[in-house]
C-alpha cells in the first residue's frame, strides 16, 4: 500500500510540474479599455481616469498612481463606475505637458491582485523619455512570498490545510455516531481555527501593494466584499471551536463547522467567474469531499476501539456507502467548475490550471481505487479477520486526499486561462 501511495504522489507531482510548464493567457482581471488608452496623445489635460477590466472588482483595493515626466508621483483616489462593476474612475487634477505613467494596482472579485502601467502623453511631442516602468512586469498578477505556477505558495498552502481541516471536522461531526472522536474533532477545530485565521493574515499581505499589514490597509481590506467572506469564515470556525473545545456542543459546533464550509463556496474563482453555477457546484463539492473525509476518519478513530467485528463491518459499510455518492458527487461538482473556468479543452493540458486540475483527477481516481478495494476486497475478510490490514490502508486513503485537498487549495489561487483572443489593452506602449 504504501507503494501505492508513493507512485500516486509521483503522478500528482509530475502532473503538476510538466503541464504546468505549457501556460496560455492567465484570466485575473485584466485590463481591457482605458481612458486615455495607452499611447494615446490627448491635446489637454484628462480630467479622469477610467479603466475596465475584464472581471469584478473590489474599488475599495484599488491603487492609481500618476508618474509625472519629472519622476513626480500622485496618488489617485479610484472609485466604483456605478455603472459597472468591472470599471474603475479617478479624477485627475490639469496635467501639464509631458508622458505620463498610469500604474494600477487591483484586486478582483475573487481576491487575487493585478498590476500593470502604460504611458499616455499630454500636449505636443517632445523629445523627453516617459517616466521609467517598475521593476515588475507591464502587466501581472503579483504574489507575495515563494510562488508555484503563478500562484503564492504560503497563502494556498495555508488555504488548502485550513480548509482541509474544517472538511475533515465537518465529515466527523456528521458522521460519528458517539463521543468516540470527539478529541480528534477537537484538533480539527484548533487546526481549522489557527490554520484560516493565518490564511487570512496571508490573504491581506498577498493583496497590499506595498506588501505591509498598516491598521489602515487591514481596516479597509476587511470592509471589502472578499474581506468580509474570509473574516466570516474565519469567524465561523472560532465559534466551531468554542462550541466544541468550551461550550462542549458537539451540534452546535456542527452548525457553525457547516456554515464555514458552506461560507468557503463563495471564496475565490466561484466569486468571479459565472457566480450563480460556481459558487453551488463548489459548495457541493466541499460539502461532499468532507463527508468522505470525514467517513475515514471515523473508521480510523473506530478501528483500534471496534471489538465487535459485526459492529465495525456495519459501520464500514455505512462510511463505503456515504464514500460511493460522496465520489460521484465530488467527480459531477469537479468536473461543472473545470467546464466554468476552462474555456477550451486544450487548456487541460496546456495551461497551469489545467495541469493541476488533472492532477487533481489523477488523485480522485486513486481514492475511488481505494474505495473500490475496501468495498470489494477488504469488507468481505473483515469480519471473519480483523488483521486485514485496514487501518493501514484507510491513513494512505487520507494521506491521497489531503494531497488532492492541498492541491485544490494551489488551485485557488492559480488564474483560470484566459479565452482564446481575450486580451488585455496595450499596458506597454511608451
Amino acid at each position: 500500500m504504501t507503494r501505492v501511495v508513493r507512485r500516486v504522489l509521483s503522478i500528482v507531482a509530475a502532473c503538476a510540474l510538466v503541464l504546468g510548464t505549457w501556460t496560455l493567457a492567465w484570466a485575473h482581471a485584466t485590463l481591457v479599455r482605458a481612458e486615455p488608452a495607452a499611447g494615446s496623445r490627448l491635446a489637454t489635460s484628462p480630467s479622469r481616469v477610467w479603466l475596465l477590466f475584464s472581471e469584478a472588482l473590489e474599488p475599495t483595493l484599488a491603487h492609481l498612481t500618476l508618474v509625472a515626466p519629472d519622476g513626480g508621483v500622485r496618488h489617485l483616489v479610484a472609485a466604483g463606475d456605478p455603472h459597472d462593476v468591472h470599471a474603475l474612475i479617478a479624477p485627475v487634477d490639469a496635467l501639464a505637458p509631458g508622458a505620463y505613467r498610469l500604474l494600477w494596482h487591483v484586486v478582483s472579485a475573487d481576491g487575487h491582485p493585478v498590476e500593470g502601467s502604460y504611458v499616455f502623453t499630454v500636449g505636443a511631442p517632445s523629445v523627453s523619455r516617459p517616466p521609467p516602468a517598475p521593476p515588475a512586469a507591464e502587466f501581472a498578477p503579483t504574489t507575495w512570498g515563494p510562488a508555484v505556477l503563478g500562484a503564492p505558495l504560503v497563502p494556498a498552502l495555508l488555504r488548502g490545510l485550513g480548509v482541509g481541516a474544517l472538511m475533515g471536522l465537518v465529515g466527523l461531526l456528521t458522521l460519528a455516531r458517539s463521543g468516540r472522536g470527539l478529541r480528534l474533532a477537537s484538533g480539527l477545530a484548533v487546526a481549522a481555527f489557527l490554520l484560516l485565521a493565518l490564511h487570512l493574515g496571508a490573504w491581506l499581505m498577498n493583496v497590499s501593494p506595498q506588501r505591509e499589514l498598516t491598521g489602515d490597509w487591514v481596516t479597509t481590506a476587511l470592509a471589502s466584499g472578499v474581506g468580509r467572506v474570509e473574516l466570516w469564515r474565519t469567524g465561523l470556525a472560532l465559534l466551531a471551536l468554542w462550541a466544541l473545545g468550551l461550550a462542549r456542543r458537539p451540534r452546535l459546533a456542527l452548525a457553525f463547522a457547516w456554515g464555514a464550509l458552506l461560507v468557503s463556496g463563495a471564496v475565490g474563482h466561484s466569486m468571479a467567474m459565472h457566480a450563480a453555477w460556481a459558487v453551488p457546484a463548489k459548495v457541493l463539492h466541499l460539502a461532499a469531499g468532507a463527508c468522505w473525509l470525514g467517513g475515514l476518519l471515523w473508521l480510523i478513530v473506530c478501528a483500534p476501539l471496534g471489538r465487535d467485528g459485526a459492529a465495525f463491518v456495519r459501520e464500514a459499510e455505512r462510511v463505503s456507502a456515504i464514500a460511493l455518492v460522496a465520489v460521484v458527487l465530488v467527480a459531477l461538482s469537479g468536473a461543472a467548475q473545470a467546464l466554468l473556468f476552462l474555456p477550451t479543452p486544450i487548456a487541460l493540458v496546456r495551461s497551469a490550471y489545467g495541469a493541476v486540475t488533472l492532477a487533481k483527477v489523477v488523485g480522485l481516481l486513486a481514492l475511488a481505487g481505494f474505495g473500490a478495494y475496501h468495498r470489494f476486497r477488504v469488507l468481505p475478510r473483515l469480519e471473519r479477520d480483523r488483521r486485514t490490514g485496514f487501518g493501514g490502508a484507510l491513513r494512505a486513503e487520507v494521506l491521497v486526499m489531503a494531497v488532492v485537498i492541498l492541491l485544490g487549495g494551489l488551485l485557488a489561487y492559480i488564474p483560470p486561462p484566459a479565452a482564446p483572443g481575450a486580451h488585455a489593452a496595450s499596458t506597454s506602449a511608451d
